[in-house]
Formats: structure tokens, C-alpha cells, sequence
């Protein structure tokens, strides 16, 4: 599955301990655009960690791959899951702003 992600901000990472176990965590402000450049969706895409030092300000093409939650709370919940980012030039139209 792919889409079209325009990464506005990285936000910072973020850690702590849970249960005596720790954790990072690192998302990304986005928009999602369609095919003519409109936006689509605005929101926050979490950044898994061997995406980090690829997610960077700019437009992409986002492969998602499906994978059971690692997050204890979500019961093992089959959710998206970013697993590359490919440099991408998109054309958008006054109209599509």
C-alpha cells in the first residue's frame, strides 16, 4: 500500500519506562496528498524506529506494510505500519492548495 505523505515537522522523540520497561517513541507532522497534489488528510504519522533517520521535511511516496500492534494495549490490533519513504515531486495546482 503506498500513499502520498508531505512531512511538515518531525517532532521530537520521545522516552520513558512503562512497567519497568522502556520505550521511544517519534511521530510526524503530515499531510496526505492525492494524486493531483490536493491535500487529503492532515495528521500525525508515528515514525517506527528504523524509519527515523529517513524521516525527514518533504514529500514522499510512504510504503505501508500490515503488522500486529507491538503495543501491549492494543491486543495485537493489525494496524498500518510505515516501512519506507521514497523521494517524490509532486505538481500542485493553485486549485489544489
Amino acid at each position: 500500500m503506498q500513499s502520498i505523505i508531505e512531512i511538515l515537522k518531525v517532532n521530537e522523540l520521545r522516552s520513558g519506562t512503562k512497567d519497568g520497561r522502556q520505550w521511544t517513541f517519534q511521530d510526524a507532522e503530515c499531510l496526505l496528498r492525492d494524486d493531483t497534489g490536493a491535500v487529503v488528510e492532515v495528521g500525525v504519522l508515528p515514525i517506527p524506529e528504523a524509519m527515523r533517520e529517513q524521516a525527514k521535511p518533504g514529500v514522499f511516496i510512504g510504503t505501508f506494510a500490515l503488522r500486529a500492534s507491538k503495543m501491549r494495549d492494543a491486543g495485537r490490533r493489525i494496524e498500518p505500519v510505515l516501512t519506507g519513504l521514497q523521494p517524490y515531486a509532486v505538481k500542485v495546482s493553485k486549485a489544489a492548495q
